[in-house]
């Protein structure tokens, strides 16, 4: 597990985005209706790939507390 820590926040960042877009998109209020459309997995790609390499970019740094 060690040798992926440095990585599970890009992997979280680029699943978490998909995740909420792919949910929203099965609703009956959304265009598709319960069916995900083509701009739906679009715009779920789109916002995985910028969103982890967002985070990906930043480097991990551990927080300094001051006293």
């Amino acid at each position: 597990m060690n040798r992926f820590a440095p990585y599970l926040k890009a992997i979280v960042a680029f699943v978490a985005p998909g995740a909420v877009i792919l949910t929203g998109a099965v609703t009956a209020a959304s265009l598709g209706g319960e069916a995900i459309t083509q701009g739906e997995w679009v715009t779920a790609l789109c916002a995985t790939v910028i969103t982890s390499a967002g985070v990906y970019a930043v480097p991990n740094t551990t927080a300094k507390h001051r006293a």
